[in-house]
């Protein structure tokens, strides 16, 4: 072989070895590592996580246990809220006709890329236990670690009304003590966002109590522009400023700003302004939603009595097309409907919806006229109003 050769290939090989090595460090800067050591009563052989993907597809992770120690790790493109259910079943409150998700039931942290999360403590009919490892996670077992065991309180109680007879007197005294329990628990996470206002968990906390319905616009702005410049960068500080801009943008009377996007379920361009000239019923809805598919029909109904003066819009949040198409298309629920996603496309914080369904009606010149959060006939009754 030739030096000019041996040069040749020891030149490709170091190339090689370079770009290997860049790759490595750039998946290991998006990797996460969970672990557990020895977490008392974990008697369990596996976690789960789950999620849904960007095209809302359900995925599940499993999580192996041995002895009460895990070790969970996963790529991440950004700043994310995380929990595992344990599959303990003392944690797991049931009732004939399901469970309650209490968040006191879950191994929950905050991650951002190249985070190491370590958890400490027990599992008894809660989850207590709690995230270190990172300033965010040391700040986030401080609020969790006070208001887990309450949580906890709380839906025991909420177990214990199920088998009263609605005629019991202890009935008023148990739900006395869970609406008690409850407003600690919402005093405690509003204390702590306003002690740690430099704090991702606090802002985390804002962002998902403003989701929550569980604090007023007004308090939420009020504690939003107090928060320190540091936290500006953070993925939920962007989630909540764009909650507040919403929550601005879509008083009732004010106008809906023209957008165009092509996050449709039909993949079509999808315009605002071609809906003005008839009033609109924009509905925030997802198959997941017990309520939302219930007024289906209605709407639908809605839709064909009035079709030369109403326009239905759809916003589905959390499904993907395929678990959509199966449940519109056979029943005709084939009106315009958009695809919650990211950034210019996420409505649901744009038009700040705190709860499905959420419901605006909306004039011929794009005028909010009203906004409905929930089920009810109240959103009907004005549409009979104004078209009848």
């Amino acid at each position: 072989m030739t030096r000019h050769l041996k040069s040749r290939l020891l030149f490709i090989s170091l190339v090689l070895i370079a770009t290997s090595c860049g790759q490595s460090e750039q998946e290991n800067s998006n990797s996460i590592i969970v672990t557990g050591h020895a977490i008392n009563g974990l008697d369990t052989e596996f976690m789960t996580r789950s999620y849904s993907d960007d095209e809302g597809n359900r995925k599940s992770d499993t999580i192996l246990v041995e002895n009460g120690s895990f070790t969970y790790q996963t790529n991440i493109e950004e700043s994310s809220f995380m929990f595992f259910w344990p599959n303990v079943e003392s944690t797991i409150k049931r009732t004939d006709r399901g469970y309650y998700p209490v968040k006191s039931s879950q191994f929950a942290f905050l991650a951002n890329p190249g985070d190491e999360i370590v958890f400490t403590g027990e599992v008894t009919d809660f989850i207590n236990a709690y995230p270190s490892g990172t300033i965010a996670n040391d700040d986030l077992a401080k609020i969790n670690g006070k208001i887990f065991p309450l949580m906890n309180q709380s839906v025991n109680y909420l177990l214990e009304t199920e088998l009263l007879d609605e005629n019991d007197d202890r009935l008023k005294v148990i739900k006395d003590s869970i609406d008690l329990l409850d407003n600690q628990v919402l005093d405690f996470k509003k204390a702590f966002i306003k002690s740690n206002l430099s704090s991702e968990a606090a802002v985390w906390y804002l962002s998902d109590m403003m989701l929550r319905s569980q604090i007023s616009d007004d308090e939420a702005i009020k504690i939003f522009n107090a928060l320190d410049e540091q936290v500006n960068d953070y993925r939920y500080y962007k989630e909540v400023e764009k909650r507040i801009q919403g929550i601005e943008a879509t008083r009732e009377g004010m106008s809906v700003s023209n957008f165009i996007t092509d996050a449709t379920f039909t993949g079509d361009t999808f315009e605002f302004d071609a809906l003005k000239g008839k009033y609109i019923m924009m509905d925030f809805w997802g198959t997941w939603c017990g309520p939302c598919v219930a007024e289906m029909p209605k709407v639908k109904a809605y839709q064909e009595k009035y079709a030369d003066k109403l326009t239905v819009l759809g916003v589905n949040q959390g499904d993907s097309k395929e678990r959509i198409d199966k449940f519109i298309t056979p029943k005709g629920y084939t009106w315009t409907h958009l695809m919650n996603g990211k950034d210019e496309d996420d409505f649901v914080l744009n038009f700040n919806v705190a709860g499905f369904p959420t419901k605006f009606i909306i004039d011929p010149e794009g005028k909010i006229l009203y906004r409905f959060v929930g089920d009810g006939e109240e959103s009907f009754h004005v549409i009979d109003s104004l078209l009848q």
